[in-house]
């Protein structure tokens, strides 16, 4: 499950299992900040819902405001419905998220048809299922059981639209991208250690 479809429980759950992971000595560097970037991602999550909650049961913006030390105007911007965008993804932009987060899922359920389904006639022509299941599965075993899709963001290039995200497995974490084009459909994907960059094309 996703650690944001859980309600405030189960992601102070979370929070409090990526802080212990954090302060193990034993994480790595490259772990350590990827870690650090969820535990931030998701402490942003709880303020918006707990800013969101304390309007609802009566606070007023100004109030909001107060106990956090910004302006009415800027605790209506940030937490509002009406405020516009609150958690960096532009408009349009969450459908793009998702249909990435969905492929990474399939993959862990081990529907590779239904990703090579979803890829263009260029990418499908390139990768065949069993070449997808054995990435796949080489990381699975390499890092134990996939988790979830985290620290997402989209970036343009051309056409094209890239996912770049976490894939957060039981130990360890790889870097995520997913290429699609207008159609929604995917014309690149790519797992990698963190850090890694492809040659320019």
């Amino acid at each position: 499950m996703h650690p944001f479809d859980d309600g405030v429980p189960g992601q102070a759950s979370r929070a409090a299992d990526l802080a212990t992971r954090l302060a193990d000595p034993g994480a790595g560097a490259v772990s350590a900040l990827r870690l650090a970037e969820e535990l931030k991602n998701l402490a942003d999550s709880l303020l918006r819902q707990a800013a969101s909650n304390a309007h609802a049961a009566g606070l007023s913006w100004q109030d909001i405001g107060n106990q956090l030390g910004i302006s009415r105007q800027a605790a209506f911007q940030r937490f509002s419905a009406a405020g516009g965008p609150r958690s960096g993804v532009r408009r349009g932009e969450g459908q793009l998220l998702e249909l990435a987060r969905g492929a990474f899922d399939a993959l862990a359920a081990g529907r590779f048809a239904e990703v090579r389904a979803s890829f263009t006639e260029s990418m499908a022509g390139q990768v065949t299922e069993p070449e997808l299941a054995a990435v796949w599965n080489g990381c699975i075993a390499s890092l134990g059981a996939y988790e979830r899709m985290t620290a997402a963001s989209v970036r343009h290039n051309g056409s094209l639209r890239v996912v770049h995200c976490s894939l957060v497995f039981a130990d360890g974490i790889l870097d995520g991208r997913v290429a699609l084009d207008r159609s929604r459909r995917i014309g690149g994907l790519l797992i990698t250690d963190p850090g890694f960059e492809p040659p320019s094309a």
